[in-house]
């Protein structure tokens, strides 16, 4: 049987899975956009994540019985479930204010936040190189939203306070450990999206027109399969260094689907900011790779 071809130790199929899940979240982040225009954040993400709670509980279900959804981490897993609620309903609302491209610029600094939270919280040895990259990442964040803070665009902290919580769960995830049951990880993060935002908009709960059942739908099937995607190449890489800078693609294609759906045209201090963030995550990643090298 042929081998597939590798990029740098790496196949070709993982790295291509993982484009495609990271160009389908911003398909996602635009279909919610989008939706934004009619519906509150909170309904929006309350129909997404509870047509993909029902699919989620099917696969576990097929796959394990009702065994697949017993975990002796379930405290954990609640706590990353609540904080992806709280992610869930500030990106959206972060993205029905401010444009894409500077939800993104904003969010992709949780690795810096990450990186010190590790140290505070697990005790965790930083190197010269990572502290470097996490100052930079940073000043690239403060050039990104600096112009918009003079309008006082409250889409700014809806993505501040999301990016904080994307940090605290992914030190979260290093502490439950990879043992875990991967489809059980996305149920729960499906429980938290429900648990945080139904109650928000409990009181106009209803099924979306019958003109619009289709976008939600589109919208579900976009997260939930670039989740599986995502999730799949990662737990498949042979390194995460190799693999973890395509994750800018989702830059790029945010970029072009905010332009061509919405209109939005990156500023000069969003360029900036974005290029100094991804400067610092490719350096973070770099240096990531050498030291598994070594």
């Amino acid at each position: 049987m042929p081998h597939l071809p590798t990029l740098k130790g790496e196949s070709l199929k993982i790295i291509a899975i993982l484009i495609l899940g990271w160009i389908l979240f911003s398909f996602a982040d635009a279909s919610s956009k989008n939706l934004t225009q009619s519906y509150s954040a909170a309904y929006i993400v309350s129909i997404t994540a509870m047509l993909n709670l029902f699919l989620v509980s099917l696969w576990i279900l097929f796959k394990k019985g009702i065994n697949g959804f017993k975990s002796k981490k379930w405290k954990w897993l609640v706590s990353r479930a609540l904080l992806t609620g709280v992610i869930s309903y500030c990106a959206v609302k972060a993205l029905a204010l401010i444009p894409i491209a500077d939800v993104y610029g904003i969010s992709f600094a949780a690795p810096f936040l990450t990186v010190i939270l590790a140290v505070i919280l697990l005790k965790e040895h930083v190197l010269w190189h990572r502290w470097l990259a996490v100052i930079v990442g940073f000043i690239g964040v403060v050039v990104l939203v600096g112009p918009q803070f003079e309008t006082l665009n409250i889409g700014i902290l809806y993505a501040i306070i999301a990016t904080c919580c994307i940090a605290g769960s992914t030190i979260v995830i290093r502490i439950i450990g990879k043992e875990e049951y991967v489809p059980l990880l996305i149920l729960y993060s499906f429980i938290g999206m429900v648990a945080v935002n139904l109650p928000i908009t409990f009181n106009n709960m209803a099924l979306p027109p019958t003109e619009d059942i289709g976008f939600f739908l589109l919208n579900s099937l976009l997260l939930l399969t670039g989740i599986i995607c995502t999730t799949y190449g990662l737990s498949q890489a042979k390194s995460t260094a190799s693999v973890a800078p395509f994750i800018y693609i989702q830059v790029v294609s945010g970029i072009i689907l905010g332009y061509i759906f919405f209109g939005d045209i990156p500023t000069y201090a969003t360029i900036a900011g974005l290029s100094i963030i991804v400067s610092a995550g490719l350096y973070m990643i770099y240096r990531e790779q050498q030291l598994n090298k070594v």
